[in-house]
């Protein structure tokens, strides 16, 4: 009995053992999990600020080259108006008045273009956009439009003579 006694105090104090230490290998695992779900967190962060910076960039970037164009675009759309005054007023006086009419039209159309791209420009300035990938999108379409109103404003300078003299 003494013997039975015994091996069941050691066994118990072996499981007692046992399950102590397993009891702080599972604390150690438990803070080592709690340790680099922190810095997947940071990594996460990290990695959102970094995808920002670069959407941020990547649109300034892309407004850049598209103001340079546009500007360039419009410079030369004030040359061809002060080309096309200068080719009216060769011409019969009952003709010059109603194409100087329809260029003014015309001019004006230049005008609130070159208002907008100055506008938008100016909002990029002084940091009033939010810069994510819906600002991509809305950047994307606003150049769109603005490329076609150019067009539009462009085909309508080259055929004010073809339209009015025939």
């Amino acid at each position: 009995m003494k013997k039975r006694i015994l091996s069941l105090t050691i066994i118990g104090l072996m499981a007692g053992i046992l399950l102590a230490s397993c009891g702080e290998k599972y604390k150690k695992d438990a803070q080592e999990v709690k340790e680099d779900v922190t810095e997947l967190n940071k990594d996460l962060k990290q990695g959102a600020i970094d995808t920002a910076e670069e959407i941020k960039m990547t649109i300034k970037n892309d407004w850049e080259n598209f103001k340079i164009t546009s500007e360039n675009t419009i410079q030369n759309t004030e040359k061809e108006i002060e080309n096309l005054r200068e080719r009216i007023a060769k011409i019969s006086k009952k003709e010059q008045k109603k194409l100087t009419k329809e260029l003014d039209e015309l001019e004006q159309k230049s005008i609130v273009l070159k208002d907008k791209l100055a506008i938008r420009s100016q909002r990029f300035k002084d940091n009033l956009i939010e810069f994510n990938e819906k600002t991509k999108e809305s950047e994307k379409e606003f150049e769109r439009e603005f490329n076609h109103d150019m067009k539009v404003l462009g085909m309508a300078l080259k055929n004010l003579f073809k339209d009015n003299l025939n």
